[in-house]
């Protein structure tokens, strides 16, 4: 019999980011149908933070990065944070 994952587990294995260098960053941003400003405001930074991302300046830290993991992994989340849509997990 299979044994469910704890909750700790699956964090455990999903510890490792993605580096998230300047051209993930703008695919992450193409693929949202973002420029610099939106994204910026998604992402809670200035719009030069992405800039310096996308230049390769500076490299976004492990929150950033985990953040970008999960809007690059669930897409519509960015719909549901912007209130455009229900959350289907709301209760």
């Amino acid at each position: 019999m299979k044994k469910e994952k704890t909750a700790l587990q699956m964090i455990a294995g999903a510890a490792r980011c993605p580096e998230y260098g300047p051209a993930m960053v703008k695919a992450l941003m193409k693929k949202l149908d973002m420029n610099e400003k939106g994204f910026a405001l998604l992402m809670n930074v200035t719009p030069t933070t992405v800039r310096l991302w996308t230049s390769g300046a500076v490299h976004p830290c492990g929150t950033a990065k985990r953040l970008m993991q999960i809007y690059d992994t669930g897409p519509e989340i960015v719909s549901i944070i912007a209130g455009e849509k229900e959350d289907v997990n709301a209760t």
